[in-house]
């Protein structure tokens, strides 16, 4: 009799373990690994039921009555779609009310992973004692530690007396590799922090190794210890704007140009069944002078129509005190 009772007790805990990891466990492995996983082919409506629980978990704004409004629409909608394709639009529309105008939803040709063939590499020039760092934009993918290492090298091998940082045109991305490759040039320590609804998380630089936003990245060399100048325009965007973050502050560092796009917020991408992207805004932008960014631009120390020209001369400046 005793083993009938524990058996039927084993069987109600598989029961409830399975119904539960049906429930839960796609919305778990979600914000856990980055990607939602299924044992089996979901309907249109389970994936979108599962997106939402996401994005209201993860987005800044998902508190907001807009929110609230919007996340209803899409449920609506999923129970009559045909199609994974039939959420998208719904879903951006709430992702949109979650977090702003820097969260999207990503279509599967729009959340493709980066590779060192197709991904647009910094370009590094030698301006007399001055390393020139030109930073694109740059996606999740293969191509971060590339990507880094040629920073690095650039400024070992050209920074005698300052480095050129030049954002502009950057619509950000993936900002690990950005800072990772800066290392160099960056203190130990607190870079920038996020602030969401419930924390705030740090993005940290150990050396050449850098965490806590985007990709975690390590390159080699040691540091470089000489003044920055970060150039910006109207295009500085996202990763590109945490990257001019990471410098605001430091006393030997100073921005010129004009003000950014005004996407300066953390965000997420969790990757759904088909190849689609929740992008979600989870937190605001602080600098190590405390003040937070999300979705107004940044005003640069130097507003110039010509700033590459403004920040060599102040590079050459400083060279004479700073050595």
């Amino acid at each position: 009799m005793l083993r009938k009772i524990l058996l039927s007790f084993v069987a109600l805990f598989i029961i409830a373990a399975a119904l539960g990891g049906y429930l839960y466990g796609p919305m778990l492995t979600g914000i856990t690994t980055g990607k939602i996983r299924y044992l089996v082919k979901p309907s249109p409506e389970r994936y979108a039921k599962d997106a939402l629980a996401i994005v209201e978990t993860l987005a800044i704004n998902a508190d907001s009555p807009e929110f609230t409004q919007a996340k209803d629409v899409a449920l609506e909608a999923a129970t009559t779609a045909k199609s994974f394709e039939d959420t998208y639009e719904p879903l951006r529309a709430a992702l949109k009310a979650g977090g702003g105008k820097h969260s999207n939803f990503l279509a599967p040709s729009d959340n493709e992973l980066s590779t060192v063939d197709s991904a647009e590499m910094p370009v590094v020039e030698k301006r007399g004692e001055l390393a020139y760092l030109k930073l694109p934009a740059l996606s999740r993918g293969e191509a971060g530690p590339s990507y880094a290492t040629i920073l690095t090298d650039g400024i070992h091998e050209h920074a005698r007396c300052g480095a050129i940082i030049d954002l502009r045109g950057n619509g950000g991305g993936d900002m690990g590799p950005m800072l990772g490759g800066l290392s160099p040039l960056l203190p130990d320590g607190t870079a920038l922090e996020f602030v969401s609804r419930t924390a705030t998380t740090q993005v940290t630089v150990e050396g050449n190794a850098v965490k806590g936003g985007g990709t975690p990245t390590t390159t080699n060399g040691g540091k470089r210890d000489v003044p920055t100048a970060v150039l910006t325009d109207a295009d500085t965007a996202s990763s590109g704007e945490a990257t001019m973050l990471a410098f605001r502050g430091l006393p030997n560092s100073r921005s010129f140009g004009a003000p950014t796009a005004g996407y300066a917020s953390g965000n997420v991408v969790i990757d759904l069944y088909d190849g689609a992207g929740l992008m979600i805004t989870t937190a605001k932008d602080r600098a190590r002078t405390g003040e937070e960014f999300s979705d107004d631009p940044i005003q640069p120390d130097v507003t110039t129509e010509d700033p590459e020209a403004d920040a060599a001369a102040w590079l050459r400046q400083q060279c004479t005190t700073w050595r």
